[in-house]
């Protein structure tokens, strides 16, 4: 009996959805984003929480995992968020780390579902190696619109998601034929409809948060609107790969072209490279500019000056070794090197307060006093108007020794948000220690001390810390010292507590 003609018939069509489809690379690529957060938390436990005992890093490391996520914003920063002065120098990596960066458990569950639910539909239908290529590059699009349009730092994989929503849209539509008459709504009207609710609550969300004084919450939605633009695009050019029937069993097999998937793969492990190695890199000149600090605060000047000098070269589009330097050359009057210091930090991060406001204060001293007035107030005009912002100029007024702009800019933290224990904690340090004794106030460092420890519950060593100070300028030595024991009980290791403690001690006659 003769066999029946074997036909071949090139064509899309396919079942998007089959119980013994496995999504690899969608599974792959929500694996990787889970360990970049475990490393998230374990950096900054390790750079935050230095001295801390073994139960309080493990303590630490759990809550932070479990909810919060990284209690240090510049972990994120380190590890490749994007940041619109960092990507102008060169560092490009940074427009693929931030699908990978979470700020919580809360967004990297929420972005990790939206993943999992769609890149499951759309990977069926392209194949893993083109839908990596897909999420990498809406991805990499979302990152271009957000630092082309914001000044703000930015992480999650929301944009490549949208993306991924994007591509889903456009499949629909351009290549009806592929999808099951029951999955064609979901690949049409209802995704449009998902897409334009999801724009619309990043808006809205951020407005009702001030609303309800929850804090400032930041959406980025031009990370949303460049990722959905470039995954429209991309699914626009890039058709899935064609399957064949064979008439004769009634199969179907997919045409494979894995070599694709090398793509998106080698982008994204040289961004990881590149990531790792800035990390190292930073760690190392934090640790030498954390000496400068401290000699600096010995008033061993020139030793802190060669260690700032060390750091430059350690890292040389690093701003933060200019900023130090700046800083050292203006407590030493040495006021032209302190504006070329200044001047590089700002060529470097051209929105950096603390070297926007060392500048100013170079040119107040060299006796330019409308060009001083006129950065100073371009700073305060640029500095966000919640108590974040707020607080984070005081404390780059303080540095630099400009209390009484410190203490205004304190207090208007505290008026918008009264539970702010870092800007308690801060206010009440320099109320116990500033320089000028002008603006001593011990009375009003102790009151927020307490506030600040009694906010944290009593769990930031650095507070505690902060609390035996001012109960030692307000002569309560004995209780200095019963404080500060607390503070060592949490860090036994540090040394500047351990140096406190003997000054408390003595004063005590212990």
């Amino acid at each position: 009996m003769d066999q029946p003609a074997l036909v071949v018939k090139p064509e899309y069509r396919v079942r998007v959805l089959r119980g013994d489809f496995l999504p690899a690379a969608t599974l792959v690529i929500l694996a990787v984003t889970a360990v970049v957060y475990v490393l998230e938390i374990l950096a900054d436990v390790y750079t935050s929480g230095r001295g801390l005992a073994f139960s309080q890093s493990i303590r630490r490391f759990m809550v932070e995992l479990g909810w919060s996520g990284p209690a240090n914003p510049l972990v994120l920063l380190e590890f490749g968020a994007s940041f619109k002065p960092y990507v102008q120098r060169g560092e490009y990596w940074r427009l693929v780390m931030p699908m990978f960066l979470h700020a919580g458990l809360a967004h990297l569950f929420l972005n990790g579902l939206g993943l999992y639910a769609l890149g499951r539909i759309l990977e069926r239908i392209y194949g893993y190696g083109r839908f990596a290529c897909l999420y990498v590059g809406a991805g990499i699009g979302g990152s271009l619109l957000s630092v082309w349009c914001s000044s703000g730092i930015a992480v999650g994989a929301s944009g490549a998601i949208f993306g991924i929503a994007g591509a889903i849209v456009v499949t629909g539509y351009l290549r009806p034929e592929i999808t099951s008459p029951r999955w064609r709504r979901v690949f049409g009207r209802l995704m449009v409809l998902a897409i334009l609710a999801d724009l619309a609550l990043g808006i809205e969300i951020p407005a009702i948060a001030r609303w309800l004084r929850m804090g400032e919450v930041r959406i980025d939605n031009w990370a949303h609107v460049g990722g959905l633009v470039s995954g429209m695009a991309l699914a626009a050019l890039m058709p899935p790969p064609r399957r064949r029937e064979y008439g004769y069993h009634g199969s179907v097999v997919r045409e494979r072209s894995p070599a694709i998937v090398a793509l998106p793969a080698a982008i994204v492990a040289l961004s990881m490279a590149f990531a790792a190695e800035h990390y190292r890199a930073y760690l190392a000149v934090t640790r030498t500019l954390e000496e400068s600090a401290r000699l600096r605060t010995a008033h061993q000047d020139d030793r802190a000056l060669g260690l700032a000098q060390e750091a430059a070269r350690q890292s040389p589009t690093d701003e933060r070794p200019h900023e130090q330097l700046g800083l050292l050359y203006l407590v030493q009057k040495r006021i032209p090197e302190a504006i070329r210091e200044y001047g590089e930090a700002l060529r470097l991060s051209p929105d950096s307060p603390r070297a926007q406001l060392g500048l100013a204060l170079a040119y107040r001293e060299s006796g330019d006093l409308p060009k001083s007035r006129e950065l100073f107030e371009a700073v305060v005009k640029a500095a966000p108007e919640d108590a974040e912002g707020q607080e984070t100029l005081a404390d780059v007024c303080a540095e630099l020794k400009l209390y009484q702009e410190a203490v205004s800019h304190y207090q208007l933290a505290l008026r918008l948000d009264p539970d702010m224990a870092a800007a308690h904690n801060n206010l009440a340090w320099l109320d116990a220690t500033a320089d000028d004794p002008h603006f001593r106030n011990p009375e009003e460092a102790l009151d927020h001390a307490r506030r600040a420890v009694e906010l944290s519950r009593w769990k930031q060593p650095e507070y505690i810390d902060t609390l035996a100070e001012a109960l030692y300028v307000n002569k309560q030595y004995a209780e200095a010292v019963r404080v500060q024991a607390k503070a060592l009980e949490l860090v036994p290791g540090n040394p500047e507590y351990k140096d406190h403690m003997a000054r408390y001690r003595k004063a005590a006659g212990a």
